[in-house]
């Protein structure tokens, strides 16, 4: 009987720690945190299709993984062009590269806070929070 509660002390304890051991530190520096999650990329008219991608945490060659539910319809760059997110730490834009680190997209951020392709690149594309439910969302969060 003693030996049974010993047991499922230890039990007890050691299901306790778990949670506390299996949490890893992110490699996502502090002050790029606000842009893991999920995202839209949308055109400059919003009644056209739009690019739903995930920014991770996890760590690929040129930054962090991007996850696409699905491949993004053309004028989208093809599904494996969408490989890391970073962020250039010299004027803030978003930074989109390939498996090779080539830049696929670099959107600035704009007055409005919104980050979107510079002037001049065609088509233009927009940086977005996804929409809820409620059709509330699309804003940039603030930092």
């Amino acid at each position: 009987m003693r030996f049974d509660s010993i047991a499922a002390l230890g039990l007890a304890l050691a299901l306790a720690t778990t949670p506390v051991l299996a949490l890893e530190e992110s490699t996502v520096p502090e002050h790029m945190l606000g842009m893991v999650g999920d995202w839209r990329l949308e055109q400059e008219d919003q009644s056209l299709p739009a690019c739903a991608l995930t920014f991770t945490e996890d760590q690929s060659v040129g930054g962090w993984q991007i996850h696409l539910p699905e491949p993004c319809p053309a004028p989208f760059p093809p599904a494996d062009a969408f490989v890391a997110w970073n962020i250039d730490a010299s004027d803030g834009a978003v930074l989109i590269t390939d498996g090779m680190r080539n830049l696929v997209l670099r959107l600035i951020e704009g007055e409005d806070g919104l980050y979107m392709t510079e002037p001049g690149i065609l088509p233009a594309f927009y940086l977005m929070l996804p929409y809820d439910e409620d059709g509330l969302g699309g804003e940039v969060p603030d930092q």
